[in-house]
């Protein structure tokens, strides 16, 4: 099972869904992480050992955000598009706990490995053709495109040098892994993912100081920690830094803005997938104009902003802990490369399930708490296990079918299939809806100004102030808000 979610996690895409990429694999991150988590919990043998409690302070933390929340709804569901709930989040620490407890390692390598090769095919076929401005692999952004493939280049690398499992010279049979990697190089270069590229040199130069001879070790840490400062001055100071029309200039901006989102909640946090609320309350310019953001771009802000410094505290706790475990496996320092990638992409991204997912499985498949336990309470085990997957379908099924229905033109529908979700509220239009879509906290701005244009139609001139003020809260350069928010206020 734990294989079975890695090879899909980097190619599953549903057509007939208006989200086609991000959703199918947040469904696939809870239900995964349920079925994972379950499996493991009944027949796993591992033990999570040393992990195990910053494993539990991890999911506490995750459920005080969830019950303190500012929106609740979007907590529990998650934003539309984005889909980083507190259950998201809890799917996370299934697989990693799942992963660990089953304990195997070949199978969900191979197949990562597998699927995020078939990735980079579809994004070299989608530039060789022109399909697209920037190949994405079907992963829907290029960016979830860098990171996968920025993850699984020390593991195809790792193998095609050494023994899979063994950590002793390579054979001639491992060397179609370093064909392997040499595909993914090669989609990761297309993907014109600059985070891509960085994590990757990271999660290389790594591998290559945990694998050099001991004595060379801090030689070769210091060559990499070298390339790495080079690389990231590269992208800054050539044309580079114009690249998909991004300098990357807006995002020192938000991280000072995001201090401010943290500072006024730091205990627990605003909640999961709140931020889009929040942030324009702090936002000081219009770092990208004609944009709100809903993401402070830094793992550890996003943590902070969603979990507080309790979050923040419980998760570096537990990956501190991974860190040291891993790093005493010869045969496991391809995670480590791929840990140390992932955490370079997230340094300048978010928390994304087609990459999070991934990481956090594989993060349980290389955990070395092995044991021969035989489990008892079986009864409860399995009444756990099955809660947790009725909990897990009953939160990603409703919302594959509304997509579903929206794709097919019927909002209405889609708003009755997941009736905590606001973006089909807005959709769906008229007074009425937009109102549910207000009380339901969408973040975005826009749905805001539809509403005050909806209330002052219908002679509501306070109420389409109202309206007009929310939005200009959650983006304070909204020009048309502005602008109606005075026609509101000259009418009255």
């Amino acid at each position: 099972m734990p294989a079975f979610v890695a090879g899909l996690l980097p190619i599953l895409f549903l057509p007939v869904a208006v989200d086609s990429f991000i959703l199918p694999r947040a469904g696939l991150a809870l239900v995964g992480g349920a079925g994972v988590f379950g499996a493991g919990l009944v027949w796993g043998k591992g033990r999570l050992g040393a992990l195990g409690l910053p494993a539990a302070a991890t999911a506490a933390a995750v459920v005080l955000a969830g019950l303190f929340s500012l929106a609740p709804n979007l907590s529990l569901v998650g934003a539309y598009g984005r889909y980083e709930s507190a259950p998201v989040r809890l799917a996370y620490l299934g697989l990693l706990c799942g992963a660990a407890w089953i304990g195997e390692r070949r199978w969900v390598v191979t197949a990562f490995l597998v699927g995020c090769g078939l990735a980079s095919t579809e994004a070299i076929g989608q530039a060789l053709l022109g399909a697209l401005p920037r190949p994405d692999g079907n992963l829907g952004q290029p960016n979830l495109l860098g990171g996968l493939l920025a993850m699984a280049l020390p593991l195809a690398v790792h193998r095609g040098i050494t023994e899979a499992e063994g950590g002793t010279s390579g054979r001639m049979g491992n060397r179609p892994w370093l064909v392997l990697a040499g595909l993914l190089a090669a989609g990761l270069v297309v993907s014109a993912s600059r985070s891509g590229w960085l994590a990757a040199l990271a999660g290389l130069a790594v591998l290559a100081a945990l694998l050099a001879p001991r004595r060379l070790r801090w030689l070769a840490a210091v060559v990499g920690g070298v390339l790495l400062v080079a690389a990231a001055l590269l992208l800054l100071l050539s044309p580079l830094r114009q690249l998909n029309q991004d300098t990357g200039s807006a995002r020192l901006g938000v991280w000072r803005d995001s201090l401010s989102v943290v500072a006024a909640r730091p205990l627990v946090g605003w909640g999961e997938d709140t931020l889009g609320l929040v942030f324009g309350r702090y936002q000081t310019q219009d770092w990208e104009p004609g944009d709100s953001f809903d993401r402070a771009h830094s793992l550890p802000l996003d943590l902070a902003a969603a979990q507080g410094f309790l979050g923040l505290a419980a998760c570096t706790w537990l990956f501190v802990t991974w860190w040291w475990g891993v790093l005493r496996r010869p045969e496991l320092l391809g995670f480590a490369g791929a840990a140390a990638a992932y955490l370079a992409w997230a340094m300048l991204n978010f928390d994304w399930a087609p990459v999070t997912a991934a990481f956090w499985l594989l993060a349980g498949a290389a955990w070395p708490g092995r044991g021969n336990g035989v489990h008892r309470a079986i009864v409860w085990r399995g009444a756990l296990a099955a809660g947790a997957l009725v909990a897990a379908l009953s939160l990603a099924l409703p919302a594959l079918l509304a997509d579903i229905h929206f794709y097919g033109g019927r909002p209405a529908q889609a708003a009755v299939a997941d009736p905590l979700q606001p973006r089909y509220r807005a959709a769906a239009g008229g007074l009425d809806n937009l109102r549910a879509a207000a009380r339901l906290n969408d973040p975005q701005p826009d749905v805001y100004t539809s509403l005050g244009d909806a209330e002052a139609a219908a002679g509501h001139q306070q109420a389409a102030g109202n309206a007009y003020r929310r939005a200009l809260q959650l983006y304070p350069f909204y020009s048309e808000a502005r602008r109606k928010l005075a026609l509101a206020a000259a009418s009255r």
